[in-house]
């Protein structure tokens, strides 16, 4: 299992070992800074962050907001920016609203 984080390019430009949603939401500030800093257009894409694996499968084809990774506690980093933490519990209550 690879802790690679990669750009839409395939680059890598950082790693996550699926520990902490919190250490996934400071790596990729980093990249994002990084990425500005060189002026780059490539991207992060949510779906292709390591660990994926650690999402429940009823949440796979989730679609009202991006879920970038989830802890081995629970605890998923979501939004488009990569912003919030919720818990999967959370996750899971939206998802029973009609926007998947």
């Amino acid at each position: 299992m690879s802790n690679d984080i990669n750009t839409d390019a395939g680059r890598k430009v950082g790693e996550w070992n699926g520990e902490s949603a919190q250490a996934l939401q400071a790596e990729l500030e980093r990249i994002r800074d990084q990425l500005k800093t060189e002026s780059s257009s490539e991207r992060l894409v949510a779906r292709r962050m390591p660990h994926r694996e650690q999402l429940p499968e009823d949440l796979h084809a989730f679609k009202a907001y991006h879920i970038w990774g989830c802890d081995r506690e629970g605890n998923c980093l979501v939004g488009t920016h990569a912003n919030r933490i919720e818990t999967l519990d959370k996750v899971r209550s939206f998802s029973l609203i009609e926007h998947h």
